[in-house]
């Protein structure tokens, strides 16, 4: 049967777990890197290691029977930290890869050995590491309670029963201020490199995945590896220097992100549906929708065959027409029919449900021979499909904080440079504070400018923009989204996919919007969880 489906946020609830792992270990691990992977690892970057970290200490693993892990909780991955709280990350390994010898106190001494797990061994299984920081919260590092633990353990066996190693990395968050968050993930990421010769899993088959918030710093751990824009933040809290922070795959489901152009994007697709505007509002809205085209037309946005994407003026709505346009429009449509043909409904009922979408007015148009639709409008889809949730403005709003690129100091700063443009334009009273915000430097200097491009994907993606080609971009990508979420613009994941599948490098690319989910982990099929596994499996054949 057909349905209307609105799925509730799913996060990773792995909270809590704190003990300290100290001590180098002589233990080794043997390699089996293939032509690709060795080649890959020349472009790291090649300058002398420094840190005072001890490596992991071997003689220091828990076990778990029932779930034949072993683990280590606690572990520093930075030796300045700014809040030990968050910064320390847990290990767990598959224990079919560690031969164990008891300690007598309720440790184990490890050494890694040759056995395998569905063809993986020590030196190849894939390490995947969670970004559970939705609204990019903090994520506090798990904490040594046996209650707790218990838990984790079920929700990593998923993963190390596969043969992965699972990697929880603490991470500050939006209180903080960016880029906080993800410098404390590439942190992590660069200890784990720097163990790499100790610990069971590849380093150079790091995925890591998240949601929402998490989805996007998944994205931005995707696009920013090795970006020196976070040097200075990184030496700030003594990260391992001489390795790289990149990662080999990265998963995002609705993430949240490409801040700078976030309003405009919303007020383009979604700001055609609203009524009950201020004069003021309209404007504002008006001249935002304005500034995505103006976006659009200089960014370079191509389709597969290397066509412009282009937005043009049109009657009906704000350039709500041309090649980008149509571009958007065919991307809804293939997630409609995707959704057809995903189901197992006959095409009566499949009739039945087009008839309950265009009961107010027909915007869908349905060929019962071939079990496809096409749709009149974008603005129609929003109207029925994706009602916005907020008002104008939806991110980086006139009133209220906005904490993620303020200064840690609970107070917030806006950050939306082309609303601030907009709102000086329009000679509206609260421009003033938008400017002076935006004029603010952190304490290395940075503007909140400068910060912002550390947080967007495409800064690193689009030839036409500052870090294009000054950072080392993830090989594989899976990106999802539920098309009818209120909280973004579905351009933000279309924009994504769309500068990756042109990006040197990116080797796979596997995007797709889900008819009939909103914010949420959205799978056409089958859950989450089990299609992540699945296409970890399939990029590390590759």
């Amino acid at each position: 049967m057909f349905k209307r489906v609105s799925a509730l946020l799913l996060s990773l609830c792995l909270l809590g777990l704190t003990a300290t792992a100290c001590g180098n270990s002589d233990s080794s691990k043997s390699s089996s890197k293939t032509s690709e992977e060795s080649s890959r690892a020349e472009t790291e970057p090649t300058t002398e290691i420094k840190t005072n970290l001890p490596k992991i200490d071997m003689s220091k693993w828990l076990y778990s029977e029932d779930q034949e892990v072993y683990y280590q909780i606690g572990v520093s991955y930075c030796e300045k930290p700014a809040d030990e709280t968050y910064e320390k990350l847990s290990v767990f390994v598959p224990a079919a890869y560690m031969d164990g010898t008891a300690n007598g106190d309720g440790t184990f001494t490890c050494n890694l050995n040759g056995k395998e797990i569905n063809s993986y061994t020590s030196s190849t299984a894939p390490i995947v590491m969670p970004i559970n920081t939705p609204g990019y919260a903090s994520d506090p590092a798990f904490e040594n309670d046996e209650e707790l633990i218990r838990h984790v353990l079920g929700e990593v066996t998923k993963y190390t029963s596969t043969g992965f190693v699972f990697v929880h990395s603490g991470c500050r968050g939006i209180d903080e201020g960016a880029p906080a968050g993800v410098t404390d993930l590439k942190a992590a990421i660069r200890y784990l490199r720097y163990c790499d010769d100790v610990i069971a899993g590849d380093a150079e088959k790091l995925f890591v995945f998240g949601m929402s918030g998490g989805g996007a710093q998944a994205a931005i751990l995707g696009a920013a590896g090795d970006s020196e824009l976070y040097t200075p933040y990184l030496k700030s809290i003594g990260a391992v220097e001489g390795v790289s922070d990149s990662v080999f795959g990265a998963m995002t489901w609705c993430p949240i992100t490409d801040l700078d152009t976030a309003d405009a994007e919303y007020e383009w697709m979604m700001g055609s549906s609203r009524t009950g505007r201020s004069k003021e509002e309209q404007a504002i809205s008006d001249s935002l929708a304005e500034a995505f085209a103006d976006y659009v037309n200089s960014a370079g946005f191509t389709d597969k065959n290397g066509n412009a994407l282009t937005l043009t003026k049109s009657e009906d709505g704000i350039y709500q027409a041309g090649s980008y346009y149509d571009y958007i429009k065919s991307e809804i449509e293939r997630s409609l029919n995707n959704y057809l043909s995903d189901s197992t409904a006959s095409t009566d009922d499949a009739q039945k449900y087009i008839d309950s979408l265009n009961a107010d007015e027909k915007w869908i148009s349905y060929d019962k021979s071939t079990n496809t639709a096409k749709i009149t409008s974008i603005k129609a889809f929003v109207k029925h499909c994706k009602n916005p949730s907020d008002f104008v403005v939806a991110f980086d709003k006139p009133k209220g904080e906005n904490p993620l690129f303020g200064y840690g100091d609970c107070k917030g700063a806006h950050f939306d440079k082309i609303l601030a443009d907009i709102l000086t334009k329009l000679n509206i009273e609260y421009a003033a504070e938008y400017n002076a915000d935006l004029a603010k430097t952190d304490s290395f200097g940075n503007s909140v400018e400068y910060r912002v491009n550390m947080y967007t994907p495409l800064y690193y993606l689009m030839k036409s923009r500052g870090g294009f080609g000054k950072s080392r971009v993830a090989e594989n990508w899976r990106i999802r989204t539920g098309i009818e979420q209120m909280s973004t613009s579905v351009t933000t994941e279309i924009n994504l996919a769309l500068a990756l599948e042109h990006y040197d490098g990116v080797k796979s690319v596997d995007f797709e919007t889900v008819w009939a989910l909103d914010h949420t982990e959205a799978e056409r099929t089958g859950e989450s969880t089990d299609n992540f596994i699945e296409w970890v499996k399939a990029c590390s054949k590759a």
